[in-house]
């Protein structure tokens, strides 16, 4: 189910955001390179665990000292799990393969990625230099060493052909599970902290995945160890095939917030919900419900769940108010539609409200000079609102991934979320045909 995209005021809305993308912070490095190793991983998990003298938590400061060969292999031989002893043989080896000439915490990531893929794949090893081949060289493109493969086909007496088939293999493995993977999920269960923490760390890893079926496997995990998890239920909502499993889960997702955060909260936080890093999860399950029940035709359902959202947050931050504006006019609630955008509107550049007063325009007199004037003033706050209406241009499957205010993007969305509301208005789309 492809949700709609959330409008955050004062919150940065980001794609999916790759290893070897630009940082999102704005400093001009690689992801890889930058916040992503702020950001507890499996690597860091395991050398807590093979520690004897700092916890989990403080994992990612230890001293390069702290990480030996000993340790390495005692991971390998006590910490981690094996299907079978010829894999645990092969880590052992690739220490010994490694120890010369890479740093131990670049021979830990390469002991974590063959764990991971040796128990999800469970490979028949005969010749094991074409594995270690494939696992330098997916090290050496990660952080930049230039081993070709050559180089490492007359190092492991392997042909480059045999090399390049094994790393496809991985490469599918790491798109699919990531460099962890079942190593990243035993880590975190492994770890100190409580059942909701754990929860946390397990829904992160799922919005890293990619697969489907791994952002399935991990929510359901989470929800195993903290059933009021609402960002859980929403990866599970996106990831139903249909709308009416997806809406169960999103409804599910807001119980669950609302037993976590307590009446008492509710009480005490009412209109500053989005100040509350804590609230934000409840708010975005409840923005996804209303989109859900306001495409599947529940514009009574979608109306109370997004004036409730306003009453939490009156600031708005999520866009909320652009849905409700559409839900009001569809449902011809027109003095509530009024009354909404006479009271977030002023200053508001945002194409929804200018197109939305056309149509509040329409539905109270019908065609006027009045609709011309606010025709105009609409396509100079967005010019590309009226080929994607009028189908001069095709809109994508998807939402887009990043909005800006003017742009193609901000009318792509805006028509996808409101062509409930103007499929309702034919006459009104036959005027400006022939404006």
């Amino acid at each position: 189910m492809q949700m709609a995209s959330d409008r955050f005021k004062g919150e940065l809305v980001l794609s999916k955001v790759g290893r070897n993308d630009l940082c999102p912070c704005g400093s001009g490095k690689k992801y890889k390179k930058c916040c992503l190793n702020k950001e507890p991983s499996a690597v860091e998990s395991i050398m807590g665990l093979i520690s004897t003298e700092q916890p989990v938590r403080e994992a990612s400061i230890q001293p390069e000292s702290k990480l030996t060969l000993t340790k390495l292999k005692k991971m390998v031989e006590r910490e981690l799990k094996w299907e079978h002893q010829a894999h645990e043989q092969l880590a052992l080896q690739l220490i010994e393969n490694m120890r010369d000439h890479y740093e131990r915490e670049l021979i830990l990531e390469a002991l974590v990625l063959w764990n991971g893929y040796s128990r999800q794949t469970r490979p028949t090893v005969k010749k094991t230099g074409s594995f270690f081949a494939a696992i330098e060289y997916l090290l050496s493109e990660e952080y930049g060493f230039n081993v070709s493969k050559a180089e490492l086909a007359d190092k492991y007496e392997v042909t480059t052909a045999t090399i390049t088939r094994k790393v496809k293999e991985m490469f599918d493995y790491i798109e699919e599970y990531g460099m962890g993977g079942e190593t990243d999920e035993l880590m975190i269960l492994n770890s100190p902290g409580t059942s909701k923490d754990k929860a946390q760390a397990l829904v992160h890893k799922a919005m890293e995945a990619s697969s489907s079926k791994r952002r399935i496997q991990l929510a359901k995990k989470a929800l195993e160890m903290y059933s009021d998890s609402c960002d859980a239920y929403r990866i599970l909502a996106e990831e139903s095939d249909n709308e009416s499993d997806a809406r169960a889960y999103l409804k599910a997702g807001i119980a669950a917030g609302e037993r976590e955060l307590g009446e008492q909260f509710f009480e005490q936080n009412k209109g500053h919900f989005w100040g509350l890093h804590e609230t934000r999860p409840y708010i975005r399950i409840c923005k996804s419900y209303a989109e859900s029940c306001w495409f599947g035709g529940d514009t009574k359902e979608a109306a109370q769940i997004l004036e409730h959202i306003l009453e939490l947050n009156t600031e708005d931050n999520t866009g909320a108010r652009y849905l409700l504006a559409a839900v009001y006019l569809y449902s011809n609630q027109l003095k509530q539609a009024e009354q909404l955008m006479e009271k977030y509107g002023k200053g508001d550049a945002a194409a929804a409200f200018a197109y939305d007063q056309i149509i509040l325009e329409y539905k109270r007199n019908g065609i006027t000079s009045q609709l011309k004037r606010l025709y105009r003033v609409a396509q100079g706050v967005n010019k590309h609102v009226p080929d994607y209406l009028l189908g001069l241009k095709r809109l994508p499957h998807n939402l887009p991934d990043f909005v800006g205010m003017g742009n193609s993007d901000e009318a792509i969305e805006y028509v996808i979320i409101h062509s409930r509301l103007w499929a309702n208005v034919p006459d009104l789309l036959k005027w400006m045909l022939k404006q």
